[in-house]
């Protein structure tokens, strides 16, 4: 199974994971105490659906995102290791002796590896060029939403304010549409991504 087929199957996925949250499926479950912690669903949600949606659907899109950035690991692995010349990642004389022909496939890995997820996407844009400005800005936007989901409680900051998607102190409340979205444009930018960098 190629990367470009392991992440479109794990979106696959996610989009069945999504169909959990709807709302016919909370109130059939709602009342369930599967592993009797003495708190039904419905109470663990407040009684509210749109904590139990929004729940699920945050997870799917924080999940869906690290399946997407693995994706981008790994093709920018193999960009770097057909064009080595383009990595500026260092490393002692102690490393270049040990890789010895090993080290250009090392360099590449590593250099991926560490590159934040918005220094992939700079690197994308100016390496491999011929990517939508929408679809690098939507891309961009996500990325901060999910910062905000992992790193800030979930509540909306500055960089959200910058897109206008949010304002600055809301709570991020992400519905199965707009994560559904989400992955439609992952997969267009991954299909893209995959044909311009397929030489394995």
């Amino acid at each position: 199974m190629t990367d470009y087929d392991y992440l479109i199957n794990q979106l696959n996925l996610l989009v069945g994971f999504l169909d959990v949250s709807d709302e016919e499926v909370y109130d059939q479950i709602k009342t369930h105490d599967r592993f009797n912690i003495g708190i039904t669903i419905e109470q663990l949600y407040k009684g509210q659906y749109e904590n139990y949606s929004s729940h699920i659907s945050t997870s799917a899109f924080i999940l869906g995102f690290a399946h997407f950035e693995d994706f981008l690991t790994k093709r920018l692995a193999v960009f770097l290791k057909q064009y080595p010349y383009k990595n500026d990642f260092k490393v002692p004389m102690r490393v270049i002796k040990e890789k010895g022909e090993e080290l250009n496939s090392h360099l590449a890995s590593e250099q991926a590896r560490r590159l934040a997820f918005s220094d992939k996407i700079k690197f994308i844009e100016k390496d491999i060029p011929d990517f939508t400005t929408e679809l690098i800005s939507a891309l961009r936007n996500a990325n901060d939403i999910r910062n905000c989901l992992m790193h800030n409680n979930g509540i909306a900051d500055k960089r959200l304010k910058l897109s206008n998607s949010y304002n600055i102190g809301d709570k991020i409340i992400l519905n199965s549409g707009e994560v559904n979205g989400f992955g439609l444009m992952v997969r267009r930018f991954a299909k893209e991504l995959w044909d311009k960098t397929n030489w394995d």
